[in-house]
């Protein structure tokens, strides 16, 4: 697996774009987020990619100014109720720590999190012990995780090993009392 597959792997989760609309008010371009009904000014994604939903499709291309859309081979000039979205970003301590993972139990660790009805962009909180340890030597240490998909929160206690061995064991429990276990070895 390569850095492409985890990449399409993140932008396939669920809840893993800020959809809205944008709208042309007082000369300035607002973008107004469909889940939370926040406004915001569209300047300030100049220069960040973003999709807009054009011929039945989802364009992506990058936010220049004044309500243009730089795309592949031609610009697009943004109208009043124009459907956008802008990919959320990751938790620097949760990115790492899936950076981390092994592709094999990067997958792994993403279905089962997915058949629990969470998507990776549902963290809210990550610590990550890894960051503050040597790489060079063997340790072991615990990460805690926590998600929330707006229905429920689930937290993660993930106990590792690194260096002589390398072990994974993720303990999930949701608020309902749920819990569930996933290992790796």
């Amino acid at each position: 697996m390569n850095l492409q597959h985890r990449l399409r792997t993140l932008s396939e989760q669920k809840r893993a774009y800020t959809l809205g609309s944008v709208e042309y008010i007082n000369d300035q371009w607002i973008f107004f987020d469909d889940e939370n009904e926040e406004a915001s000014l569209l300047e300030e994604l100049v220069d960040r990619e973003i999709d807009v939903f054009t011929m039945n499709a989802w364009q992506r291309g990058m936010f220049t100014a004044d309500g243009l859309v730089k795309m592949a081979d031609y610009y697009y000039k943004l109208e009043h109720g124009d459907c956008i979205r802008v990919s959320k970003t990751l938790p620097y301590a949760y990115s790492e720590l899936l950076n981390q993972l092994p592709d094999h139990l990067f997958m792994e660790y993403t279905k089962f999190l997915n058949k629990l009805s969470y998507s990776l962009y549902d963290c809210i909180y990550c610590h990550n012990l890894m960051l503050y340890v040597p790489t060079d030597r063997h340790y072991k240490g615990v990460n805690f995780i926590t998600y929330d998909n707006n229905e429920t929160i689930c937290a993660v206690q993930h106990h590792f090993e690194r260096g002589i061995h390398t072990k994974d064991r993720f303990e999930f429990t949701i608020a309902n009392g749920t819990r569930a276990v996933f290992t790796h070895t």
